[in-house]
């Protein structure tokens, strides 16, 4: 699992996982087995690809990533993992990864799509 969103207001979660490792199933049944119930209400599988920054070093350059990318109408979330430099991104059929790139770019950081 690369990161859960709860709200405890609601009894949900938000989850996102590696789903060459985990599946939403394998997750309930961990849940359920740590004494509470779980159901999936809904999967949406994760636009790819993943977008890879240089330079986020610091607390300021992660925030200043997630700003840009939430600026573009049809992004819905944006998660980023700074020590390899990762940023996953949610959005609609609105959006297109070469403008992730783009306002990335005009943000002033190096981006690229793929791996490592």
């Amino acid at each position: 699992m690369k990161r859960a969103d709860v709200r405890l207001e609601t009894e949900e979660a938000r989850v996102i996982y590696d789903d060459v490792k985990q599946s939403p199933e394998k997750l309930a049944a961990a849940i359920d087995r740590l004494g509470f119930k779980a159901s999936i209400l809904s999967v949406t599988a994760a636009p790819k690809p993943t977008l890879y920054v240089d330079g986020l070093a610091d607390l300021k350059a992660v925030r200043r990533v997630e700003e840009v990318l939430k600026a573009i109408k049809g992004v819905r979330g944006v998660t980023v993992d700074p020590r390899d430099g990762e940023v996953f991104v949610e959005y609609d059929g609105t959006v297109t990864p070469p403008q992730l790139l783009a306002a990335l770019q005009a943000g002033g950081f190096k981006v690229r799509l793929g791996s490592p």
